[in-house]
């Protein structure tokens, strides 16, 4: 397949330096990048862009499949059979918003491996899903919140055992509370809910498994314990300060963060449905502001900066672009949060040799957009006109 006329972003292209091209298709990757109108073959189906901006698939590196909508109470209750579906249909719908690749941050009944493993057969149509399978926490506060989605470990001596358990299972990574959480009720976000040898002995058991550990964590304490100690990614990062950022930068850039503006954004503008306890939107609030502030302060001083959302399915939809939205809040140029959303969250997800910017030899993932989203951001409010998943264009 050709796409002719494309617009591209220098930033997210490599190997081509024109901002209008012709893009060739072969199979699950793009075979070339030629200037308009120099490739010519009468084999191949040829479709016209229109000078539309082409940008790499976006990723979620904090999803949650599961969440269908933000009444979480009514989540927890579906049937195992019915949670699975759920989650399927999130895939599809991601895939349908530009995402073409997420990480699933914690999925019951492991449900997400299955996802992944159907989308990746072609038995479903939907993003490519990496993913942990039961959320591992010390036993705490607000975590029968979500039914049997947490796995309760309260000995660093256990997590060996527990990671395997949990890789057995088939899944990528890790998942690990090491603070408590906005939406587990009675839970407080910034308290530190573990100890640092149990961060400790998670990492280790996980890299003799040859995976890592992505760590829930609001408050500084427990992100300046679970960089010292080794985790791959801090999720959330909100109450991130200068120490913990220099922690990052000493010990290599080993960890980075993955601020979820998303849900505290549709919590602090109260633009929720029903079905959310007052408890939380108090707790969201402050977390917005904080988040914001640190992600940018880490930002500034180089850390890696990941994109999550951390965000149900039915805000994907009624609001297409809210984390893109919400991290306006940053005062950072555009180009910057694109290239969050793609080649720098590629990277931390190790598979930036296969996607993340558009290139020669890498997937054909692509999301084509009306307008011009480095210069407006707005344009990404509105659903991609066209997405491709190596090489495949997704028809709904």
């Amino acid at each position: 397949m050709i796409l002719r006329n494309c617009r591209l972003i220098p930033e997210l292209t490599e190997g081509y330096t024109g901002q209008y091209a012709d893009l060739v298709i072969e199979g699950k990757e793009i075979k070339g990048i030629y200037p308009i109108g120099e490739y010519q073959t009468g084999n191949d189906t040829e479709m016209d862009i229109q000078n539309r901006t082409v940008l790499p698939g976006f990723f979620d590196l904090h999803a949650h499949l599961m969440f269908c909508d933000q009444d979480y109470n009514a989540s927890m209750l579906r049937p195992q059979n019915k949670y699975l579906i759920d989650s399927i249909k999130h895939a599809k719908s991601y895939l349908r918003q530009g995402y073409t690749t997420v990480r699933d941050c914690g999925c019951d009944f492991y449900g997400s491996v299955a996802v992944r493993d159907a989308v990746a057969e072609g038995i479903v149509q939907g993003c490519r899903v990496i993913t942990s399978g039961k959320i591992l926490s010390p036993t705490t506060k607000g975590n029968s919140s979500f039914g049997t989605l947490y796995k309760e470990i309260d000995c660093a001596d256990d997590m060996l055992e527990a990671a395997r358990i949990e890789m057995a299972q088939g899944v990528d990574f890790i998942k690990y509370m090491v603070t408590g959480a906005v939406l587990n009720e009675g839970g407080v976000p910034g308290a530190m809910v573990t100890t640092p040898e149990e961060i400790a002995a998670l990492t280790k058991a996980a890299a003799s498994l040859g995976t890592y550990v992505a760590a829930h964590c609001h408050g500084t304490e427990g992100i300046y314990e679970a960089i010292k100690n080794g985790v791959h990614t801090v999720e959330h990062a909100t109450y991130i300060d200068k120490r913990c950022i220099d922690l990052i930068l000493e010990m290599g850039n080993q960890t980075a963060i993955v601020p979820t503006l998303a849900i505290a954004y549709t919590l602090q503008n109260e633009l929720f449905a029903g079905g959310v306890a007052p408890e939380f939107v108090a707790k969201a609030k402050d977390v917005y502001q904080h988040m914001v502030s640190g992600a940018k302060m880490a930002m500034e001083a180089g850390v890696s900066v990941g994109w999550g959302s951390d965000l149900d399915m039915e805000f994907m939809e009624k609001y297409p672009g809210l984390e893109f939205m919400a991290r306006k809040d940053f005062g950072v140029g555009n180009v910057t949060l694109l290239k969050q959303a793609t080649i720098d969250s590629a990277k931390i997800a190790g598979i930036d040799k296969l996607c993340g910017t558009v290139k020669a030899g890498k997937y054909a993932d692509l999301a084509v957009f009306d307008g011009n989203p480095d210069e407006d951001l707005d344009v990404l409010q509105k659903l991609p006109v066209f997405v491709f998943k190596e090489g495949k264009q997704f028809i709904d």
